[in-house]
């Protein structure tokens, strides 16, 4: 059963390695269509999927996807951060600044 359509293959391994660490049996199928992208019509058809191996784990994959997704998105709402120690610019998802190792503020005040 197709339980996630990934949007890059680095995407669907994502989302399997997800899965399998939460003891759900899946597999990535699609990625050699994928390379075809421009010579074939782009659609869902040719973009990687995960596959379920066990039905019975639809519902519990499709959470544990939707959990991802959420935090994802909070991922990517969140600002850069400027170092309090050197007061370098550090993107987001940094837990450390690149220049000092200095850790982030726990609240962080944008650029």
């Amino acid at each position: 059963m197709k339980v996630f359509i990934g949007n890059s293959p680095t995407e669907a391994h994502i989302v399997q390695q997800q899965l399998e660490n939460e003891g759900i049996l899946c597999e990535v199928r699609g990625e050699g269509v994928y390379t075809l992208r421009g010579e074939v019509p782009f659609d869902e058809n040719t973009l990687p999927y995960v596959w379920l191996i066990d039905n019975k784990q639809r519902v519990k994959a499709r959470a544990i996807i939707a959990e991802w997704q959420k935090q994802l998105k909070a991922d990517l709402e969140k600002s850069d951060w400027v170092c309090q120690q050197c007061h370098e610019v550090n993107e987001a998802q940094f837990g450390a600044c690149w220049s000092c190792q200095a850790l982030a503020p726990t609240e962080v005040s944008p650029t």
